[in-house]
């Protein structure tokens, strides 16, 4: 564990990490806050629309926010943004409480269109502050684990809130954004890591690595599909099989397990060879989700989603490496980073979308099956292109991932 905590020897890290962790509770729990709003004032229905709003907020205010940021800095673009999502909160409490379904649902989309990437912005921070290469690894788990550990502790304490009162579950998190997004924006070592791009070689050197990055990002699309699906098709069966109340404690099983073994991938050592692990995860995932889509019992479905769960954490940390590596210039690495969790979120709509339609029109049997069909389709991409891939990546010493740190003059 003393590789993670090397992680924090430069000043002012662990602080922006603390606020990082803060504001991404708040975007976890905002969409949650969106739902029981909704359902406790307008419907499930319209509770559900509503939290769909917000994704798609969210992914399309991503990429925008990347690119703001890169032309004038995180810190004036972020603390903008979190402050100007109050006023979708308001509006969404407004219409909630005037039972107004177009504003409830405009305001939510608000929330998340001005919600900050802060997850995109702090993975770029790591590599940017001067993060040693042989670290790039734990730095990318570190992250990994935090985004799980959020996904199991947002749902309850925001039902807790929302129990107390309907409105106070998505006030509690917009504050958490507002607060988590000023407070990483202000903190010293994002002002002087994370400022304005302003030069154009970087920008030519960008744009010729486009292809493989949005190949990569797609590729992460598709894998967060998995999730999605898993989720819906996991309640699905479980419904099907009269066990709908031990939904939310079976899908704890993933979380749990990529967890530990996140947190044990950032221990490993670099790999030599770029990509290798990342196919190889790719390839044993699939199996794994064969296993998901056999068993109807809570405790064997449970038992299955441990071990599907296992790589989780893993594939995702390779993904941001590999990106890491093919982003060009490492002042374009928080653009890319936003690219890839707007595909997540996309990625994760399809999925439960799929999940949910096949589900219902063949039946949960035949949906217990789209997770491996997802992750089968993410093998086909990946090794599909994989030859490409490895001819644009960068050599070792010219990796993002081993840049120095970022100065004034270099930005």
């Amino acid at each position: 564990m003393r590789q993670y905590a090397r992680l924090f020897d430069r000043p002012g890290l662990l602080r922006a990490e603390f606020f990082s962790v803060l504001g991404r509770f708040g975007y976890v729990a905002c969409g949650l806050g969106a739902l029981f709003l909704g359902t406790a004032r307008l419907g499930i229905g319209v509770g559900g629309l509503g939290a769909g709003a917000l994704a798609l907020g969210v992914a399309v205010g991503s990429p925008v926010a990347g690119r703001l940021s890169s032309r004038y800095g995180t810190s004036a673009v972020y603390a903008t943004m979190a402050c100007v999502s109050v006023l979708g909160t308001l509006l969404a409490q407004t219409g909630a409480g005037g039972r107004s379904v177009p504003s409830f649902v405009v305001g939510c989309g608000v929330v998340g269109l001005t919600t900050p990437p802060i997850g995109a912005a702090m993975r770029a921070l790591w590599t940017r502050s001067g993060t040693p290469d042989q670290l790039g690894a734990t730095a990318n788990s570190l992250e990994s684990v935090i985004t799980e550990l959020l996904f199991v502790v947002a749902p309850p304490v925001t039902g807790v809130l929302a129990a107390v009162h309907p409105g106070l579950a998505l006030a509690v998190a917009d504050g958490c954004v507002v607060v988590g997004g000023v407070g990483f924006a202000g903190t010293r070592i994002v002002r002087t890591c994370l400022g304005p791009d302003a030069a154009p070689r970087r920008r030519r050197t960008a744009r010729g690595t486009t292809l493989p990055v949005l190949w990569l990002v797609a590729i992460g699309g598709v894998t967060a599909a998995v999730t999605g699906a898993m989720d819906v098709t996991v309640v699905a069966v479980l419904t099907d099989a009269g066990d709908a109340r031990a939904a939310g404690f079976v899908l704890l099983a993933p979380a749990l397990a990529s967890v530990l073994s996140g947190i044990a991938y950032g221990l490993l050592p670099a790999e030599g060879a770029a990509g290798r692990r990342f196919g190889r995860l790719l390839l044993v995932w699939t199996p794994l989700f064969a296993l998901v889509a056999l068993p109807s019992d809570p405790w064997l479905l449970a038992g299955a989603l441990f071990l599907a769960g296992v790589p989780l954490a893993a594939i995702g940390i390779e993904e941001f490496q590999l990106l890491s590596r093919v982003a060009g210039s490492r002042t374009r690495l928080q653009e890319v980073f936003t690219w890839a969790g707007s595909s997540a979120n996309i990625g994760v709509a399809c999925g439960s979308a799929l999940g949910g339609a096949v589900a219902e029109h063949a039946g949960s049997a035949v949906g217990g099956w789209i997770p491996a069909a997802a992750v089968a389709t993410a093998c086909a991409l990946y090794f599909a292109g994989a030859r490409h891939f490895r001819r644009d990546l960068a050599p070792a010493s010219e990796s993002p991932a081993k840049s120095t740190v970022d100065t004034p003059g270099q930005r």
